[in-house]
């Protein structure tokens, strides 16, 4: 395995929460990108390629649902973990059937979010080999 640093993309509206868990994330170890949602998110991946997305359901311009379908189309096949303050089963349901399979609620938990973080990024750590 390399020694290269996994990178998380972190894509939310909210300035403060991206600042807080990017802190967070960088000082666990990790690369941290973050964008609000209304620049185009989906150059951002195509250039940065992170390991994992962690992605809020509503922004302004385009909501995190807009932004799984134009990676689904593109195949821009990266985890994805929704963090959101409005996990309805309706609109968990809708990601379920566009792939997504990782939600946390807002506000998440230090521990809970970290927790999700190692687990996505070792089983693709897993599968990569």
């Amino acid at each position: 395995m390399s020694d290269k640093k996994q990178k998380i993309l972190i894509v939310d509206d909210d300035t403060s929460f991206r600042d807080a868990v990017s802190r967070l994330l960088i000082n666990k170890g990790y690369v941290v990108v973050q964008i609000s949602g209304s620049i185009p998110v989906i150059k951002t991946i195509i250039r940065e390629k992170p390991d994992i997305i962690l992605l809020d359901l509503f922004m302004p311009r385009v909501g995190g649902i807009e932004i799984i379908q134009m990676m689904n189309r593109l195949h821009l096949n990266i985890p994805v973990v929704i963090i959101s303050g409005n996990l309805s089963p309706l609109y968990i349901r809708i990601l379920q059937d566009r792939g997504i399979s990782h939600f946390l609620a807002k506000p998440v938990g230090i521990k809970i979010l970290m927790s999700k973080v190692r687990e996505i990024l070792e089983k693709n750590v897993i599968h990569e080999d």
